[in-house]
């Protein structure tokens, strides 16, 4: 993971890095702490897959602070408190990162493949296997609302 300073979006300045095993990783950051999930046992070379808090509240030496064991996770996304992670063939996770970094799990939907997830004010995109999914969202009340077909 790189961090860079886009104070001067067309000259943006490298100013640390957060190392870890070869791996795909979406990140994203919220306040103090970057959200990252590591993929294992695919081409990206990883071998564990999991979801890493890094503290990054001090931009030139970001900390790793948890590592929580995922199945195979894709895509992440935060709106407020909830951090939403897709863990492939596990589901759909929804976290309260209220207390961050320790997060903790509020709501899982595990009879779905989840790839990648948008949340919006209010609702929640989400893809998996050729399917769009919306969710309806408030507080920690989720439930699904409809579904797509992709071709």
């Amino acid at each position: 993971m790189y961090i860079y300073d886009i104070t001067e979006p067309q000259k943006p300045t490298f100013i640390s890095e957060f190392r870890h095993g070869t791996a795909c990783d979406p990140v994203v950051v919220d306040g103090d702490y970057a959200y990252v999930t590591l993929k294992g046992g695919n081409f990206c070379g990883n071998t564990d897959s999991g979801l890493y808090v890094v503290d990054v509240s001090d931009l030139a030496n970001p900390e790793l602070k948890v590592i929580y064991p995922m199945s195979g996770p894709n895509g992440l996304g935060i709106k407020g408190d909830r951090l939403f992670v897709c863990d492939g063939e596990a589901g759909l996770k929804v976290f309260d990162k209220s207390d961050a970094p320790n997060v903790t799990e509020i709501d899982h939907f595990e009879d779905i493949f989840a790839y990648d997830v948008i949340p919006l004010d209010g609702s929640l995109l989400m893809i998996g296997e050729q399917i769009l999914y919306q969710y309806d969202y408030v507080e920690n009340n989720i439930e699904l609302i409809s579904t797509f077909e992709l071709n």
